[in-house]
């Protein structure tokens, strides 16, 4: 290995004390739903209780932050067929969403297991896990403007990328850490890759708005959740330096399947191998 992880697991420390893509040519960029109807007062709390059920929502609207509205039938189509039929990828396929040719796999996965136990310390059950990472990936992660302006790809959104940039990364890297996080507790994660209604794309645009965002889905006790931590986080870096942080939304952490097709579309979703049952 020609160079060490331990730089970047000093980093990892110290927040603990204080608290390949769909195409190489796709430049995944930060995401924050776009506000084309009346807002919901920003200081509503979002709550929701953890369902049983194995079932995806259907009905005429859902709510979100910025408001109530009904998402397209085909919409909800295609997220429920992908949600259902992720592409299987294998350790070695995983392996370069861990660390680059000359990584260590083994010191990256140990120090995202380290990370996960601390995280979830006080949790009682997987969706307290599930949760509690979300936040802490929304909370503790930057969206990375310099990287995006020239390149999204592993190098950026690589664990071992992430690690060493001090955890600042895309859509793509804040995804990624929260599957190998969720795998690493044996909670089972996906990766969803499609459009969304932002960047000048309105919801009811959304059928033909361009695949270029990243989330999650994870399935706990026979039901699905999304989260997108690219949405609940409020800390970019930009022009060498860190921003923000005080604006987070927490909404965006296990959310529903109605409220995730509001403004996402899925296009392709995947199961990442990191080593973990």
């Amino acid at each position: 290995m020609e160079k060490s992880l331990y730089p970047g697991i000093a980093a990892i420390g110290a927040l603990l004390l204080t608290a390949a893509a769909i195409s190489a040519s796709i430049i995944y960029v930060k995401r924050q739903p776009l506000i084309d109807e009346e807002t919901v007062p920003a200081e509503t709390i979002y709550t929701r209780e953890e369902k049983t059920a194995d079932s995806f929502e259907r009905g005429d609207s859902f709510t979100t932050p910025y408001g109530t509205f009904t998402p397209f039938d085909s919409v909800m189509d295609i997220n429920e067929y992908m949600t259902k039929n992720p592409v299987i990828l294998t350790e070695e396929e995983t392996l370069p969403y861990i660390c680059g040719e000359n990584g260590d796999k083994e010191e990256v996965l140990a120090a995202v297991q380290s990370l996960s136990d601390e995280i979830c310390r006080n949790a009682q059950s997987d969706y307290e896990k599930a949760m509690a990472i979300a936040m802490w990936v929304g909370v503790n992660t930057a969206y990375d403007f310099d990287a995006a302006a020239v390149s999204a790809d592993l190098s950026v959104t690589s664990l071992e990328a992430i690690i060493e940039n001090n955890f600042r990364t895309t859509c793509g890297g804040f995804a990624n850490l929260y599957s190998a996080l969720c795998s690493a507790q044996g909670i089972y994660c996906l990766n969803m890759k499609g459009g969304t209604s932002s960047d000048g794309y309105t919801r009811a645009q959304l059928e033909t708005a361009p695949a270029n965002h990243e989330w999650n889905a994870v399935y706990i006790d026979e039901q699905w959740y999304y989260t997108d931590c690219t949405w609940i986080s409020d800390r970019s870096y930009e022009n060498g330096e860190f921003f923000g942080g005080g604006d987070i939304k927490p909404f965006y952490a296990l959310f529903g399947f109605g409220e995730m097709s509001v403004e996402h579309r899925i296009d392709r979703c995947e199961y990442r191998d990191f080593g973990e049952d």
